[in-house]
């Protein structure tokens, strides 16, 4: 069951939504007593002569308090229901709601003189239902798996929402949030290969998409140094393995082509009457563009591992590829033909120095980082 407060404020919210546009009747003849009466108040409050909103009313509010008087006794009488006393409160929260609108509304008021408040029976309540959803945490807390740590985590924050500070609450929700916790050790593999390659930065990434991505309070990550510091004892391993990192041979490559272009400003010239005009024709150069590759490729294994029985859950290989490249270029001819970026080209004579294994191996990273975080995604949705 959700909060009760969260229940209440939600069921408010949808009835003035549409206030304005009822007068009660309809909620009244499906029996929502509560609803009718929320109803024919707020319209009664824009339109205080409305025959239709003061029938509701006035017959709405006295079903709602036998209503809610027959459903007490009857929750009362019924030990077996394990969160009867929640019940018992959110009626009696509707029903102080109903008196808290009748008296910011005259009309409704001439209708019905006498309110019932609820406030011993709400201070009542609240302390049975405060100690009713104590003990169902309890008693979850105390059958040792996660989901049901969960589940009393859920329930220690509804006895916060009824009586905050009940009890030692603030420290069994931190208990119950730890239990509840998947904890999982990141680790990564030095990277193989020939290279003096650091992958840190690729591990802290993954780190903080478990905080930005995820986005599960249920679910904490940790470095191996940290879980051995807190002498943890871990649910699940992520083990990121780079595998045959290897940078290719440099190659250059090389094109000649023409290249031209029309309308171009190639003179002037007089007419009889002596006005000069410009002459456009067509420029041509032949453009040479060298270009050189450094290729660099890899696999990234990622294999989520239950840490008690070392099997693995889940695993995944992530190939990659990297193409660094760099382009120069020459001409002959005229260089209006030459596009800006051609005339850029042109000046520069020789190639940009080639990037370090470490660099290429960042770049490589970028799409399996996506990859691997849609893999991770899927597999904790359910968690």
């Amino acid at each position: 069951m959700k909060l009760f407060n969260v229940i209440s404020t939600l069921a408010i919210a949808s009835v003035l939504l549409t206030a304005c546009k009822s007068t009660g009747q309809k909620a009244l003849s499906k029996g929502d007593y509560y609803t009718a009466c929320l109803q024919a108040i707020e319209k009664l409050r824009s339109s205080p002569d409305n025959a239709k909103a003061a029938s509701a009313l006035e017959q709405a509010y006295p079903l709602a308090v036998d209503y809610t008087q027959r459903e007490v006794e009857r929750l009362l009488a019924s030990p077996s229901n394990p969160q009867r006393f929640l019940m018992i409160l959110n009626m009696y929260y509707q029903m102080n709601n109903i008196a808290i609108q009748l008296s910011r509304c005259p009309a409704g008021l001439q209708l019905i003189p006498h309110v019932d408040y609820y406030t011993s029976q709400l201070e009542s309540a609240r302390d049975m239902a405060a100690e009713e959803s104590y003990q169902i945490a309890e008693n979850r807390l105390l059958s040792g798996t996660r989901q049901a740590a969960k589940e009393a985590y859920l329930q220690y924050q509804q006895v916060n929402s009824i009586i905050p500070g009940y009890k030692d609450v603030a420290n069994k929700l931190q208990e119950a949030k730890w239990q509840a916790t998947l904890k999982v050790v990141l680790e990564q593999v030095p990277v193989e290969g020939q290279y003096k390659i650091s992958a840190d930065f690729f591990q802290t990434k993954v780190f903080e998409y478990f905080s930005t991505g995820i986005r599960n309070e249920f679910i904490q990550v940790f470095s191996p140094e940290a879980a051995e510091i807190k002498q943890l004892q871990p649910d699940q391993l992520i083990r990121l393995r780079f595998l045959d990192f290897v940078v290719g041979q440099l190659r250059e490559s090389k094109n000649t082509r023409e290249v031209t272009r029309d309308s171009v400003a190639a003179g002037t010239y007089k007419d009889k009457k002596g006005v000069e005009h410009t002459v456009y024709g067509k420029v041509k150069a032949t453009l040479t563009t060298h270009t050189i590759e450094l290729s660099s490729s890899g696999i990234l294994e990622a294999s989520i591992i239950n840490y008690a029985s070392k099997t693995v859950l889940s695993q995944q290989r992530f190939p990659g590829t990297y193409v660094w490249r760099d382009s120069w270029a020459s001409f002959n001819g005229d260089e209006r033909a030459l596009s800006s970026k051609e005339l850029n080209l042109c000046k520069r004579d020789k190639p940009s120095p080639a990037p370090p294994p470490q660099e290429l191996f960042v770049q490589f990273t970028i799409p399996i980082y996506i990859n691997l975080t849609k893999f991770i995604q899927s597999y904790y949705r359910n968690y």
